[in-house]
């Protein structure tokens, strides 16, 4: 089975005792090493915090075009469980996953696998669909709200060290997987990495809108696409809403991609 989880160790140094105190009513549970064991594990000795994360990309290589799904940071029970976006502690599938179904971007031969099992298929690229998908945070620490990153970590870490580690690994990832375009599912993780800004997407993706920008800060032009939430559900045809709109991202990249190969021949 393929681990698709890595470590990180982040030095606190004199903002430990106040980050420790802000992330414990925060973390809760999955702070409890009998429960979680090494996820989350604060280190008094050296006033440190060390995690677990995730990150998936393709082992196998296809003819299919490679796209990042980009999201804002892993929650720490997928991070337990060994797969992005897996079930919830009461066992409900996340919505994410019907949704690719449904688009047809991910359909697989095992309806509904366990994590590990989903992970192995991800990983090696056993599964039908137009793209070869990689699946990245672009924070790494886990919470389950993403704006507990800053309220755990305070606005001076998070600025001076977070952040910039951030921006040197997604760009990192993206130059050397050489990705053809990222989806992602944040708004704010969007404006962060895209040349351009977006507010009130959601009734613009409902009319049938392509949220299209590109990658800052890259010597290459990939474009980025916003769909919706990985969770929304805010409407009665919520489902019809999700699968247009990836359908619509998936028409204008394999139509990129049609022009790219042509204009290489």
């Amino acid at each position: 089975m393929p681990n698709i989880n890595f470590c990180r160790t982040y030095p606190l140094s004199e903002d430990y005792e106040g980050i420790k105190k802000r992330a414990t009513p925060k973390l809760g549970k999955y702070l409890d090493q009998c429960l979680y064991p090494n996820l989350i594990t604060f280190n008094d000795a050296d006033r440190s915090v060390t995690f677990k994360s995730e990150r998936l990309i393709p082992t196998a290589s296809t003819s299919r075009p490679r796209i990042m799904l980009l999201f804002s940071n892993p929650h720490p029970y997928s991070v337990h469980q060994g797969m992005f976006l897996s079930q919830n502690t009461k066992g409900r599938e996340n919505l994410f996953w019907p949704t690719m179904r449904e688009a047809k971007w991910i359909c697989t031969e095992e309806e509904n696998p366990n994590p590990k099992k989903l992970a192995e298929i991800c990983v090696q690229v056993k599964y039908d669909g137009p793209f070869e998908l990689i699946f990245y945070c672009y924070y790494a620490f886990p919470t389950a709200d993403p704006k507990d990153i800053r309220k755990i970590f305070g606005k001076d870490y998070f600025n001076q060290f977070i952040e910039p580690k951030a921006v040197g690994e997604f760009s990192k990832t993206i130059q050397e997987t050489s990705v053809k375009a990222v989806v992602t599912f944040n708004k704010e993780i969007f404006n962060i990495v895209s040349q351009d800004q977006t507010e009130n997407y959601i009734q613009r993706l409902k009319e049938g809108e392509l949220i299209k920008s590109q990658i800052k800060g890259i010597n290459r032009y990939t474009p980025i696409f916003l769909t919706f939430p990985t969770g929304w559900r805010f409407d009665k045809e919520y489902r019809k809403f999700r699968k247009a709109s990836l359908e619509t991202i998936e028409t204008d990249i394999c139509q990129e991609s049609k022009k790219s190969a042509k204009n290489n021949t």
